[in-house]
């Protein structure tokens, strides 16, 4: 890669935190109200739990710290509306411009969504720092400091997948004028099979088998469940990545095959 590729691809960036910073308040707004869901989740699982030690396996604050920790992840990692954005670029004609010059569509938006994560998670920086003084004696007998860098690195992942798979949706408006619809039946299974209901292990062994299969579970519940400790085996920790990196390639190739399709479409309507 050249000096002047990599130069341009910082200028990318800085752009992406330079945009996002105009938003910092709304960050820090939706931060503060990401915890809005886990007061209910408390009073839900501190209801199931009555009166019980443990519910498939965990219990009450080994749940309520995996579900602290799915908050933590979206922050990290959701690409929010980054797919309607990509979908009204195509729709409303701006990536004309960008298709005269010297730049990866794909790589230049995976920088606008490092960029907004990065801002996001600077200004999620004292807020978090404060709710885990408040909520931080739910790690409590967690092994959740010596799984930090596995879980890192699935967070990792995780962003991967959530931006390539929200990429891939957008290439879908180069054919559908309006991807809403599509978007909200997906997003609604994603939601149920992520782990965001229920831990993905809470299930019925059909069910987990289903959803580690699938690549949802790879964007929330593996890393959250690797930094509690409810991975168990070298052998169930070396498939999750396994089947984590797979959907990562599997998505890079097929929004690849539909940005390059579409653009066919797209310049032979429009010339």
């Amino acid at each position: 890669m050249s000096a002047a590729s990599l130069r341009l691809q910082a200028q990318i960036f800085n752009l992406g935190v330079q945009s996002n910073l105009i938003y910092r308040w709304n960050f820090l707004l939706r931060v503060l109200v990401s915890f809005v869901p886990l007061l209910g989740s408390v009073f839900l699982w501190n209801a199931v739990f009555e009166g019980k030690q443990a519910f498939a396996g965990y219990t009450f604050t080994s749940m309520v710290a995996y579900f602290i920790t799915l908050i933590l992840i979206d922050a990290l990692t959701a690409a929010n509306e980054d797919d309607f954005q990509m979908a009204e670029d195509i729709r409303d004609g701006r990536i004309n411009t960008l298709l005269l010059k010297p730049i990866d569509y794909r790589l230049y938006r995976f920088h606008l969504y490092a960029a907004a994560r990065i801002v996001h998670a600077a200004f999620a920086t004292v807020p978090l720092a404060i709710a885990m003084i408040w909520l931080g004696h739910y790690y409590q007998g967690l092994p959740w400091l010596e799984n930090l860098p596995l879980a890192f690195l699935a967070v990792l992942g995780a962003g991967l997948i959530q931006f390539l798979f929200a990429f891939t949706l957008a290439m879908f408006a180069f054919w559908i004028l309006d991807i809403g619809s599509i978007t909200f039946i997906i997003y609604s299974i994603e939601f149920l099979l992520s782990g965001h209901i229920f831990p993905v292990d809470a299930f019925p062994q059909w069910l987990q088998i289903i959803c580690l299969r699938l690549p949802f579970a790879y964007e929330t519940y593996f890393p959250a469940a690797i930094l509690i400790g409810h991975v168990h085996g070298t052998s169930a920790l070396i498939n999750g990545f396994l089947w984590q990196w797979a959907w990562i390639g599997f998505f890079y190739v097929l929004s690849g095959i539909l940005w390059k399709r579409g653009l066919h479409e797209y310049t032979a309507v429009g010339g």
